[in-house]
């Protein structure tokens, strides 16, 4: 099992584990997690992992140890209580939420936020543009003498409405200042990704570093580090549409994006996962974009229940 498995699986099992404690008399959603769960070596080790977390925050309801796993490490056994604590302290209060909640659980007081799957333009009154990708919170400040929105999750474009104001997006790893221009910023488990389609913007990070990154540009950060400067990948934007466009791909990160876009559980077999694939893909219709990913390679899509996806080798 690669740390990339692990965190996955995690990921997983802790979203298993909010909708069965939400939903305790759902016999399909039962029978959904116990093929999940036997499907793989690595998904059982990710769910004794979750049982053991459980045990030390003593119960919890699964809205709070759903968020809890997902910002843990991949070694939970050595998660101390006192991390686990930290984490708790943002979600102070969300334990009554359920099922329907769970996703939204520490985020629920955020200024905007959209569900699973959902996406959502907002015209700001300083006429700044700003659409929310799926799963996306965000806090919106402006004073007389900042505009400022902190992306607490998610995904979101902007494109800058003309004021005198700064202009700052601040998410986990440091604040993306506009520089008259449209771009995009997504916030990952340990990084913050930024790519640029007009003008610039100049980011910096805690420690006082800066970088500037200009039109065509992307990177990634982390709280002390800037990644390398790329060019942005094409089609990047086209999830405004509704569209996922990509360009040789492997099958893994195609389903691994999807599955932002979809509740429950969707895989794949270690023997397509580094299939490639190109071509655009609906993210309101994942069923579609599946059946499309089943014409387009030697796979078969498998679904068992609406809970459970999975792609395989065609027989």
């Amino acid at each position: 099992m690669t740390a990339d498995d692990k965190r996955l699986a995690l990921r997983a099992a802790a979203q298993w584990l909010a909708q069965r404690t939400g939903a305790p008399d759902d016999t399909e959603l039962q029978l959904a997690w116990q093929k999940w769960h036997t499907d793989s070596p690595t998904n059982r080790w990710a769910w004794q992992r979750v049982e053991n977390l459980q045990a030390q925050l003593g119960n919890l309801p699964g809205a709070v140890a759903y968020q809890s796993l997902d910002h843990a490490p991949v070694t939970i056994p050595q998660l101390s209580r006192r991390s686990v604590v930290k984490s708790l302290i943002l979600i102070g209060g969300v334990g009554g939420l359920g099922w329907s909640s769970y996703r939204q659980a520490p985020l629920w007081l955020a200024d905007q936020r959209t569900r699973v799957g959902e996406r959502r333009g907002l015209q700001l009154a300083d006429g700044t543009r700003l659409v929310l990708n799926t799963s996306t919170a965000v806090d919106i400040d402006f004073s007389s003498q900042l505009r400022l929105i902190r992306l607490r999750a998610g995904e979101i474009q902007i494109t800058t409405g003309k004021d005198s104001r700064p202009f700052i997006v601040r998410s986990a790893e440091g604040d993306i200042q506009a520089l008259g221009t449209r771009f995009n910023v997504r916030q990952n488990n340990a990084s913050t990704a930024v790519s640029v389609a007009e003008h610039a913007v100049q980011i910096r990070l805690d420690d006082g570093q800066t970088q500037l990154i200009e039109a065509g540009q992307a990177i990634n950060i982390s709280r002390r580090n800037f990644g390398p400067i790329q060019a942005s990948e094409a089609g990047s934007e086209e999830w405004v549409e509704g569209r996922l466009l990509i360009d040789s791909w492997p099958l893994y990160r195609l389903l691994n994006e999807l599955s932002r876009y979809h509740s429950g559980y969707l895989g794949y077999s270690d023997d397509v996962a580094r299939l490639l694939v190109s071509g655009a893909f609906p993210l309101d219709d994942i069923a579609a974009a599946l059946a499309a990913v089943a014409r387009a390679l030697p796979v078969t899509v498998v679904q068992r229940t609406r809970f459970w996806t999975r792609v395989i080798k065609k027989v």
